[in-house]
């Protein structure tokens, strides 16, 4: 079977350091990291400005919500209204336990959550590998 890899968008250096280990462990062996909204974006769609094709084709996009440049709601909104990517599996990752965060991404069709810090029973739990 072809392994589509995952997007990990992830700004704080230790937990993606963690989600990568955590990956790596499981046997992911294809893991693409966006920094920043905006970045997850640029790799999902592409940049019309510059004219740059789409670099990442994920089966899977985890997804931080509290992002720099352009936060994980705006990110999975983008996703969502975009044809190439409206139907990826996004999972997002997240330390909030604020009920609006998780009714807005419902709202957007995620309905899988992941408690920070990521580990391998999240893994298990969602079927990553």
């Amino acid at each position: 079977m072809d392994d589509p890899g995952i997007l990990l968008v992830e700004d704080n250096g230790d937990d993606e350091w963690l989600a990568l280990r955590v990956l790596k462990k499981a046997g992911v062996s294809q893991v693409t990291v966006a920094r920043d909204g905006a970045a997850a974006v640029r790799m999902l769609h592409g940049d019309e400005r510059s004219g740059a094709a789409a670099t990442c084709c994920p089966g899977v996009v985890l997804l931080d919500l509290r992002l720099p440049r352009l936060d994980g709601i705006e990110v999975l909104k983008r996703i969502r209204g975009d044809e190439r990517t409206k139907g990826t599996r996004v999972v997002v990752l997240t330390s909030s336990e604020d009920p609006h965060d998780k009714a807005q991404c419902r709202e957007l069709g995620v309905t899988e959550f992941c408690s920070k810090p990521f580990t391998t029973q999240c893994i298990a739990e969602l079927g990553l590998v």
